[in-house]
Formats: C-alpha cells, sequence, structure tokens
C-alpha cells in the first residue's frame, strides 16, 4: 500500500494515510484502530515504522494507546473530572 521511496519516508507515508483515514471518521473518537500487525500487513511495512507512525499521530492529539488493549481514535480522555 505504501507506495515506492518518493520524497517521504515510509513511516511518513504511513501516518499521511492514516491521518487522512482518521479526519474522514474511519474510527470515530473512542475506536480501536486495527493492530500494529494488521495495519504492518496492510501498509507492507515493519511493525516499527507503523509504532513510529503512530507516536507521530499521539503527538498530534489523533489517537492515544490504551494499555494491553489498543490504539484508539481521538486523545485521551481528560482526567481532570
Amino acid at each position: 500500500m505504501v507506495p515506492p521511496r518518493g520524497s517521504h519516508l515510509p513511516y511518513q507515508q504511513v501516518t499521511q494515510d492514516l491521518r487522512r483515514r482518521l479526519q474522514a471518521g474511519e474510527w470515530p473518537a473512542g475506536a480501536a484502530l486495527p493492530s500494529t500487525a494488521e495495519l504492518a500487513e496492510h501498509y507492507h511495512v515493519a511493525k516499527g515504522t507503523i509504532t513510529r507512525a503512530l507516536r507521530v499521530l499521539a503527538a498530534d492529539g489523533l489517537v492515544h494507546t490504551v494499555p494491553r488493549w489498543a490504539t484508539v481514535a481521538g486523545p485521551p480522555p481528560d482526567d481532570a473530572s
């Protein structure tokens, strides 16, 4: 799914596509994204490439990780309730 090397590194291409899919509402806030292994298979890249892309998206507030469960669309819930 990731095109041959161009001006962007594979993790940047994956990040860009996942960002587009998230913003299009493919995974609404609170929905679990596919696993790292599933995304790696989909994009034909290493799991480390997916992990790096997800870190970028998390830094941008588009996803967050629920330990021992999944990466979830949307920013983490506010703990200040």
